[in-house]
């Protein structure tokens, strides 16, 4: 490891490298922050929480010993142990025996509103990423919480996450960390916006924000007194002023431990609280932003606007830009505007691709730069939404995983084959497929389907040559890329009909009024949409209603997700044997 120039070896030195870095690192960004403008204050952000109207009070309550047992008997035993030293396996097979004492001291720290120290200690770990090794700001830092702590983590994460929930307090649009909410439900709602908005002929244009190490720069008092607008009680708040202050960390290099070092701002990494603080934190995000939607995934922030007109898309983009940069320097954070990092697309309709103006969003002296294809949330979107880009990705790492496992293939097994197919493979055709699948053109579509074909072989034993039949997917239990699609679609309408999809996919998602009183979800149809043009038939909305009222009563009314999955599934597949007749169509 190298400092000032000078190399140092020895454990104890490198541990001491890694403690002053990681101690300074979170600091040195706010510390070059630009004067906060004083627009969104402490006032602006009442006013905000004023308007929820909230009636109930958070205060945090005692818990069962029955509860407390249950927990440290679901321990984790694969997490690593922190600096206390105690596996998971050692809570675990103690929990009958002293859950009751432990159950004490939770209570007795939620009665006098005081975290125990001891439990504030992380135990820092540097995992090398890329680049040279002998720089510290190439190491990726694992921090290793007390199991014990988690527990009181989870008491406390419970209540205020119910408390949160039941007063509908969290920003609808906020996917991360939230139940029934995930990066494709994310991703589905975005890209449904903008395949509507192309099939009325509109532009979407679409900022994508960086933020530089947003949970380690957060602001304790700024936190503390946003959970007084959202009406902690004081107890609750001391809680967690003593939760959040006084932590601190050591590194540990081959066993060697550096000298502990304070930790003075940001949520505690390797916590269970810590994501749930962070929502807290940027939950008011919304009150700097008036035209544009705003979509959030814990810290990844896109805000967009749809428009025919490309200077009115420029004009409302930047006044919601500019404000949201205000907010965020009031708020103590800090965005990346180099490397690319924040940047722009202009999303269109083929036939106004080419000659569409660039949009132009500034901040100060610094102009964002548009792209024609962007990743989001591990998803590539290109400007006309056609996921060329996305499959084209898909199937090099299909075909590159593919080769590796027929280098390895005299070490495997039939069971081995599938096994590792599903793992290696079979997520990368599935990640947020109803997001960008339905716009290919039918020669990508028959691509990702030869990939899939070439995958049913390897786990088969199959020639290069031999055409897939229905039973070849029956047997792997695998369904054809466009019917596993569909079946992702599907699953999404019932997870609307049963209250299991995040709120804002009612803005994808409309019940048929006709049969809206119904009490059988088998009656149940979802309305469909009037489309012109492709773009807007293949988003969600549409896919979603045609799929969902194709199916039969008997399928939609499944008692579970799970066992609805299966008979999607059984469904497409007697489609399929019906259709094919036993030839290879594939």
């Amino acid at each position: 490891m190298k400092e000032n120039g000078t190399a140092y070896f020895e454990p104890t030195e490198t541990s001491g490298i890694f403690k002053k870095f990681y101690e300074n690192l979170a600091q040195s960004l706010v510390d070059v922050l630009p004067p906060s403008p004083n627009i969104f204050t402490m006032n602006s952000t009442k006013a905000y929480y004023d308007q929820f109207n909230i009636q109930s009070t958070l205060k945090l309550e005692s818990v069962d010993p029955a509860i407390i047992t249950d927990l440290l008997a679901k321990t984790n035993t694969s997490k690593a142990a922190g600096i206390d030293k105690l596996a998971g396996t050692f809570i675990k097979d103690g929990a009958s025996c002293f859950g009751n004492h432990f159950a004490k001291i939770i209570n007795l720290s939620i009665r006098l509103s005081l975290f125990p120290d001891p439990c504030k200690i992380a135990k820092l770990i540097a995992l090398f990423k890329k680049g040279a090794r002998t720089e510290p700001k190439n190491y990726r830092p694992i921090s290793l919480l007390p199991l014990f702590s988690k527990i009181f983590e989870k008491v406390v994460h419970i209540q205020t996450e119910k408390f949160l929930n039941e007063n509908g307090l969290l920003y609808t649009n906020q996917s991360g960390f939230r139940p029934k909410h995930s990066t494709e439900t994310c991703l589905t709602h975005l890209t449904d916006s903008v395949l509507e908005g192309c099939d009325k002929g509109q532009h979407t244009g679409l900022i994508l924000i960086d933020l530089q190490k947003a949970f380690d720069t957060i602001n304790y008092e700024i936190l503390l007194e946003k959970m007084a607008f959202l009406n902690f009680s004081e107890t609750t708040i001391s809680w967690f002023r003593s939760y959040l202050t006084n932590r601190s960390f050591i590194v540990d290099v081959d066993a060697t431990f550096s000298e502990p070092a304070k930790l003075v701002c940001g949520v505690p990494q390797g916590s269970i609280l810590g994501p749930l603080l962070f929502l807290i934190y940027i939950n008011d995000l919304p009150q700097s932003v008036k035209h544009s939607d705003i979509r959030l995934y814990a810290d990844d922030t896109c805000i967009s606007f749809k428009h025919k007109d490309i200077d009115i898309i420029n004009e409302k983009l930047n006044q919601d830009f500019n404000s949201l940069c205000d907010w965020f320097l009031d708020n103590k954070l800090s965005i990346h505007f180099g490397e690319d990092k924040t940047k722009t697309i202009l999303f269109s309709p083929k036939n106004l691709s080419k000659r569409a103006a660039p949009i132009i969003v500034k901040r100060n002296d610094i102009t964002l730069k548009q792209h024609s294809c962007v990743e989001y949330l591990g998803c590539l979107l290109d400007n006309t939404l056609t996921g060329k880009a996305m499959a084209e990705k898909v199937l090099e790492k299909v075909n590159g995983r593919l080769r590796f496992l027929y280098r390895q293939s005299k070490f495997l097994n039939k069971r081995l084959r599938r096994m590792l197919c599903n793992t290696l493979i079979q997520p990368h055709f599935d990640y947020a497929s109803s997001a960008w699948y339905p716009n290919l053109s039918k020669g990508l579509k028959a691509k990702l389907q030869i990939a899939q074909n070439k995958c049913i072989r390897f786990c088969l034993y199959l020639g290069n040559r031999e055409g897939i039949r229905f039973k070849h997917f029956k047997e792997i239990n695998w369904l054809p890329i466009s019917d596993r699609v569909d079946q992702f679609i599907a699953v999404s309408a019932y997870k609307f009909f049963n209250n299991k999809a995040p709120l804002y996919m009612e803005d994808v998602f409309k019940k048929h009024s006709i049969i809206r009183s119904s009490r059988f979800i088998g009656d149940s149809k979802l309305h469909l949409p009037f489309r012109k043009h492709d773009y807007g038939k293949n988003c969600l909305s549409y896919q979603g209603a045609t799929i969902w009222n194709g199916l039969r009563a008997n399928i939609k009314e499944a008692k579970s997700c799970n066992s609805f999955k299966h008979a999607v599934k059984a469904n497409f597949f007697e489609k399929l044997k019906h259709s094919e007749e036993n030839n290879a169509i594939h």
